[in-house]
């Protein structure tokens, strides 16, 4: 299933941004094995859900939600969505940190930007 593929996916790169942020911050010595246990705790309750949400939604809850809802999947994909922003979120932070930059404001600043600049080609 492709979102859990996803989430594990954006859940290593925050790992790797979180060791990133531990080193600059603190050096080597700051760099910690209970740290990362959390790490495996968190992939493991993320991936739980979005596979317990999935089992649910596909053999029990499916068919009412298809009459209200015609997107398949939608619950699994709402909470891998939310694993998903958490984890960003949490990768913005640790940038932040380490560059004292927030790179989610920049997204919004050049999209804003991007929006205004086409619509000045439009007039």
């Amino acid at each position: 299933m492709p979102m859990i593929y996803i989430a594990f996916f954006v859940i290593f790169i925050d790992t790797g941004f979180g060791i990133w942020r531990s080193v600059k911050k603190g050096g080597w010595k700051a760099f910690r094995s209970r740290r990362l246990s959390h790490t495996l705790s968190k992939a493991f309750l993320y991936l739980g859900a979005i596979l317990m949400v999935f089992l649910i939604e596909k053999y029990i809850a499916g068919d009412l939600i298809g009459h209200f809802i015609s997107v398949d999947l939608v619950m699994t994909k709402m909470i891998a969505f939310f694993c998903v922003a958490t984890e960003i979120k949490s990768i913005n932070e640790s940038y932040e940190d380490v560059t004292g930059k927030n790179m989610i404001k920049a997204v919004r600043e050049f999209v804003t930007r991007a929006k205004e600049e086409a619509k000045d080609l439009t007039e």
